[in-house]
């Protein structure tokens, strides 16, 4: 046997090793999640579907709760599940949301997929100790990025460490297959802690031109350093030979020799009027955190000066993009936006102070777009507030900005229907705005606020030519819960939109009014699909026995789904379980 053959042989060997361990992880993993039991109570459906619709996901993954299971953990590649622990019922929802972010996050990013290419990777390239490092670095990275988009969702950093130190010190042995991405590992922890605390860490994702400029420039990179390979160096020696050979005869040449201490270089001429090249960007390293120490704002010192810093700041940046040849508007936008970030930010956690003051008044006299929507977002922590709610009732009258106005309804939502002028300014809002966002999140906040005088606003939204507006004033209707049913609500059963009419049965489910039976049992003779039958016999089942006669012809159905939820419906009220739908939370970032 040649020395080949046994080096081929050895190597195979060790992938089947490999692979059969990777393969045991699997169904480790598939009997864990076949032995859990489904998370489905509104304590756990709402907060998985918040996130879910925050990360655009099509359809929220399947939440398991299982005693195997010592750390969360993300798990299936065509069936994306979350994993809980047996503990996860006492946490409570602030701990709940930060998990639910974090283990969505890799959902969103696909996290599942890359890793297993990556170890099918290491399998293949097994006796090459740098394809290991790539996917121990591969997962590092996977878990920083993820902790960075729950923190951009608006979870505090503190309190986000603080969710991960106790999941990570409760768990004295993490025993999570090699297949699935747990939560947390002990030997990666240190880094990730400090990199959540980090304040001035950049948390936000590049973007597309940037990426696509990367991409060129290692493109470039790589052609560069291909074509220029060294010549060998036989041929250098021949070169060499050949000049010796024809040179004319003379005097040996003085050898040169490296300079000493001894012998000082000659210094080279000096440029006159020496102009620093231009640069793209403003370097991370030198210039940004001198313009961030000079934003800095003290809580100590609660007055008007703290704005008057913000304006410096934008100053400042301009002239440091004039001297680099950056664009100002956008060096000024970024730094003046990042100084009253931080702003926001700098007194989470205290009893009382003046930053809703401070903040108010950026939004109603700053020139900035981006400042005002920036102050609108940090107002959210106020919106019940007097001087809070009347700033941010103001802007969604009258500000010129559509993003400011959006952000500010979406603030507004955090009030409640006791704050003066809250519900009659987000009414306007839906009422006549011209803009389809501002409308949108008009809508969702009337239905957070749930005051049932803004009833008669959400009834002429549900005109409104955009779907989502409709749904969700649909949506609103359902929280606000009106003692009846208004028509406008059972109309739109026959909305061309399937979501709206998905969103209307939701409402009627809602209201449990009888007068909707004849509807819904109309509905869901005419509707051809699956999903949206289901819906409407959840609204009858909440109707009660008003909707026994539309169910009882459903106990025959051929469809084993349909058959199953009548049997529920007819067991009474809500057996249905709760409603499988993420609801349409808006989030406008700053």
């Amino acid at each position: 046997m040649s020395g080949v053959t046994i080096v081929l042989a050895i190597w195979g060997l060790v992938v089947v090793a490999i692979c059969c361990s990777l393969l045991w992880s699997a169904l480790t993993v598939r009997r864990i999640v076949r032995n859990a039991h489904a998370l489905e109570t509104k304590e756990w459906l709402t907060p998985l579907w918040e996130v879910s619709d925050r990360f655009a996901l099509e359809e929220a993954p399947r939440l398991l709760r299982s005693g195997e299971a010592k750390m969360p953990f993300a798990c299936g590649l065509l069936t994306p599940t979350i994993v809980l622990p047996a503990d996860c019922e006492s946490w409570s929802l602030d701990r709940r949301r930060a998990v639910l972010l974090h283990e969505l996050a890799h959902v969103r990013r696909h996290d599942l997929l890359g890793h297993a290419l990556g170890r099918l990777v290491c399998a293949v390239y097994w006796f090459h100790p740098l394809a290991w490092t790539a996917a121990k670095q591969l997962r590092s990275e996977s878990e920083r990025a993820c902790d960075d988009l729950a923190l951009s969702c608006g979870t505090r950093a503190t309190d986000y460490a603080e969710h991960l130190l106790d999941i990570v010190t409760s768990v004295r042995r993490d025993a999570t297959p090699s297949v699935a991405l747990a939560m947390a590992r002990r030997k990666e922890f240190e880094g990730r802690m400090l990199a959540i605390l980090d304040p001035q860490l950049r948390r936000a994702a590049p973007s597309r031109r940037q990426t696509a400029t990367l991409l060129t420039t290692l493109a470039l990179l790589s052609v560069i350093v291909g074509a220029a390979a060294p010549a060998p160096r036989e041929s250098r020696v021949l070169v060499d030979a050949q000049q010796t050979a024809t040179a004319p005869e003379g005097p040996e040449p003085t050898p040169r020799l490296s300079p000493t201490p001894s012998s000082p270089t000659p210094s080279p001429t000096p440029r006159q009027n020496p102009v620093p090249a231009p640069q793209p960007t403003l370097q991370p390293d030198s210039r940004v955190p001198r313009v961030d120490r000079r934003m800095s704002i003290s809580m100590s010192t609660r007055t008007d000066t703290t704005i008057v810093e913000v304006r410096r700041a934008v100053g400042s940046a301009v002239d440091d993009a004039m001297r680099i040849g950056t664009s100002v508007s956008a060096s000024a936008s970024a730094s003046a936006s990042t100084a009253l970030r931080n702003f926001i930010q700098s007194g989470q956690g205290q009893k009382s102070d003046d930053r809703p003051i401070l903040l108010a008044k950026v939004l109603r006299t700053d020139t900035s777009a981006t400042l005002r929507r920036l102050a609108a977002w940090g107002l959210s922590d106020y919106a019940s507030t007097p001087v809070a709610a009347e700033a941010l009732a103001n802007a969604v009258r009258h500000d010129a900005s559509a993003g400011v106005r959006e952000m500010a309804a979406w603030s507004l939502a955090d009030g409640d229907d006791g704050t003066a002028g809250v519900v009659d300014a987000l009414s306007a809002a839906l009422r006549g705005d011209a803009d389809t966002r501002v409308r949108a999140t008009a809508a969702w906040a009337l239905g957070n606020v749930g005051d049932r005088g803004a009833t008669d606003a959400l009834v002429v939204a549900l005109a409104d030519a955009s779907p989502e507006v409709r749904t969700r004033a649909l949506w609103a209707i359902g929280n606000v819960g009106p003692k009846q049913a208004p028509r406008a609500v059972v109309s739109l059963l026959a909305d061309k939109e399937p979501r709206v009419r998905e969103l209307a049965a939701w409402a009627l489910y809602q209201i449990e009014d009888p007068s909707a039976a004849p509807a819904l049992e109309a509905a869901l003779r005419a509707e051809s699909n699956t999903d949206l039958q289901l819906a409407y016999i959840r609204a009858l089942a909440a109707i009660g026995e008003k909707s026994v006669d539309a169910i009882r012809g459903l106990l025959e159905s051929p469809d084993q789904r349909i058959k199953t939820m009548a049997v529920r419906a007819l067991a009474g009220g809500h057996a249905a379980g709760p409603w499988p739908w993420p609801w349409p939370e808006p989030r406008p970032y700053p």
